[in-house]
């Protein structure tokens, strides 16, 4: 007859063989940004990242995307958040933080990358050069540039003179002794406030990427812009190196497979989206006027004092690498 014991205890061995042979629940990883979840940035870039991601992690892992700040609304943190461990992934712009990251203060340098694409191109090559540091405490899967941030105003410019005695809205220490270098007034006014302002006259223009000028509107006060660019706005899709060590070398795979796979959304989401807003402005009448080679080269000498500081805090090398990689874009010979 058989015991009770024995019955217990093939009862118990059968329930750990059928949990034993049920698979792993996949781990859930947060991918944090401060953005609307309603943004093209979001919906078109980050999301689809994700998915590309998940297809191809085997259920080892998944991304989950939480958009509009609900792990960190503050832009200048969302590094904090990612070596804290509240999130396991985070965009982050590392020039909000130029003390903790000196090297990325280069791409915010007035008259070098013309476009997105070229920014982007450059910081990625560079990354991948070792020519870029973020620290021990961030694991960087993918970096870019916006567009070059550009004059918008209420009234025309066709010249760095006609800046003179412009309120002008910037963004940071670059771009405002980029302004007083040019004679204008460099205002530190948030971006949300900005269209009220030119509307009501307080300001006569900002600085801002064809990104940001759609977003917030700026084309319905400021109907003139001036091309001459003022530097690009670096970003990066960083990841908390704990967890990334968790990955199996598979899943380390896919994150570093999945830089190259942002470097392809990207280009194609900001040469789509710049397209669009270009199209759709000057239907209405927006004017755009572009700078001569000269007048670039005329705020670059014109801004060197600045070009040597920002230059001598990064690393040895970097400012090099950055203009080299700007010029193999140039030439196709990337």
């Amino acid at each position: 007859m058989t015991s009770l014991k024995t019955l217990l205890l093939g009862t118990a061995l059968t329930g750990a063989i059928g949990l034993a042979a049920l698979p792993a629940m996949a781990r859930e990883m947060t991918v944090a940004t401060y953005l609307p979840a309603n943004s093209s940035f979001v919906t078109d870039l980050l999301e689809p990242l994700a998915a590309w991601i998940n297809e191809r992690t085997n259920g080892e892992f998944s991304l989950a995307v939480y958009a509009g700040g609900t792990l960190g609304r503050d832009p200048s943190q969302q590094d904090r958040i990612v070596s804290s461990g509240i999130a396991d992934l985070a965009v982050i712009v590392p020039g909000r933080n130029a003390g903790a990251y000196p090297d990325w203060g280069v791409f915010e340098l007035p008259g070098l990358a013309r476009s997105a694409e070229e920014g982007s191109y450059a910081v990625w090559q560079m990354h991948n050069d070792g020519n870029l540091r973020t620290g021990d405490d961030l694991h960087l899967v993918a970096a870019w540039t916006t567009d070059p941030y550009i004059f918008h105003t209420s009234a025309p410019i066709t010249d760095p003179a006609d800046v003179q005695g412009l309120r002008i809205r910037v963004l940071g220490q670059t771009q405002t002794e980029s302004v007083l270098a040019m004679g204008g007034v460099p205002q530190g006014v948030s971006i949300t406030e900005t269209p009220e302002a030119i509307s009501r006259g307080t300001l006569d223009g900002a600085l801002a990427d064809w990104s940001v000028f759609d977003i917030f509107r700026l084309g319905e006060v400021a109907h003139y812009s001036y091309e001459i660019p003022l530097g690009v706005l670096a970003m990066a899709l960083v990841m908390n190196p704990e967890s990334y060590a968790e990955l199996s070398p598979e899943g380390q795979a896919v994150m570093t497979e999945a830089g190259e796979e942002w470097q392809r959304l990207m280009i194609a989401y900001y040469g789509r989206e710049r397209a669009r807003i270009l199209e759709t402005y000057t239907a209405r009448g927006h004017v755009i006027n572009a700078p001569t080679e000269e007048q670039i080269a005329g705020i670059v000498e014109a801004t060197a004092d600045l070009r040597e500081r920002v230059a001598g805090a990064a690393g040895d090398g970097v400012m090099a690498a950055y203009e080299q990689a700007l010029m193999d874009h140039r030439s196709g010979t990337r």
